[in-house]
């Protein structure tokens, strides 16, 4: 795979601008000005190295961490329409109108939005057309019975569907070991009839690299792929809700950093030189912050409330 250097730069964009809306999106949930964001800090490189692999017209459903700057990367929405969108602007919620990519959003019932991709796969294949389908989902989901049934009716029907699930290492605060004794969800493929590929959600050339391959086999009709991305969050699961890793894992986890990793070697290829890549850093910094302003009118700050422990936030969850 070889992307030219124009390219790369606006990958690098897409990457900058995902970095940087979602950590003012997270202070601001923090804040709460904000209420009910799943932080995507750490996730960046999945949603855009996705994004670059796909055409407008194919149809891209989000999921909680990487779906804000998914629909920005693939193009047809502004950074300043992708910040709005967290604040509920009516005109800023991504619409499925015609010269705008196609954008399904997530409901709240974990992993019962995949089947709804299966349904716009199927529609797509018998109005004959060459579009795919990509859905997101974590790892917690992907334990859900409506994910393995819709990635069944996909290999089952061969259909144009591309499955990325994300792969922090924890539902909420339950390891993923301790929630599957599969060593990965990429050898679960095999059990669907698709083929399963594990790469490093860090690397944004890496899954762009797969996801591209993913995309072709699907839209030449030889079916659906299922990609693992595996990643490390930033921060907990949801704001309010306590972090089961000690600080010295959370900064490990950021020490992989897949936003600067990408950046220095841009730097040291020549394609970027210090200036522009500040340019860069510095027009989109105004755009989140002219979103901000405009989405923030109106909503006042509130008290930042005590995180629950996890004993806590089960006995919420379950009323128990």
């Amino acid at each position: 795979m070889t992307l030219g250097d124009e390219r790369l730069i606006a990958m690098y964009r897409a990457l900058a601008g995902s970095r940087r809306a979602e950590q003012r999106i997270t202070d601001l949930n923090k804040k709460g000005v904000l209420r009910g964001h799943h932080s995507g800090l750490g996730h960046e490189a999945i949603g855009v190295g996705v994004g670059f692999a796909v055409r407008p017209d194919d149809c891209v459903q989000m999921s909680h961490r990487s779906g804000m700057m998914l629909a920005h990367a693939r193009g047809g929405y502004s950074l300043k329409e992708a910040v709005l969108s967290q604040f509920g602007r009516a005109r800023s919620h991504y619409a499925n109108v015609e010269g705008r990519p196609r954008v399904l959003s997530i409901v709240g019932l974990v992993g019962t939005w995949v089947p709804m991709s299966i349904g716009v796969a199927m529609a797509d294949k018998l109005r004959g057309r060459d579009t795919v389908t990509v859905t997101f989902f974590g790892d917690g989901a992907a334990n859900e019975g409506a994910v393995h049934e819709a990635m069944n009716l996909a290999g089952a029907r061969r259909l144009p569907v591309v499955f990325v699930v994300e792969n922090n290492g924890f539902a909420v605060s339950m390891p993923t070991s301790e929630a599957t004794a599969a060593e990965d969800f990429a050898s679960r493929a095999a059990g669907y009839g698709m083929p399963g590929v594990s790469v490093d959600g860090h690397d944004v050339l890496a899954v762009h690299e797969v996801a591209e391959q993913a995309v072709a086999r699907a839209r030449a009709g030889r079916g659906p792929t299922l990609i693992e991305a595996r990643i490390t969050r930033w921060e907990p699961h949801a704001h309010g809700i306590a972090d089961v890793r000690s600080e010295g894992e959370m900064a490990l986890a950021r020490e992989r950093d897949g936003v600067r990793s990408f950046r220095q070697a841009l730097l040291e290829r020549g394609i970027l030189d210090e200036n522009s890549a500040r340019a860069i850093e510095a027009e989109i910094d105004a755009e989140i912050a002219a979103a901000v302003e405009a989405g923030s009118v109106a909503i006042p700050e509130r008290p930042d409330p005590q995180p629950l422990d996890r004993d806590a936030a089960f006995r919420l969850a379950y009323a128990v």
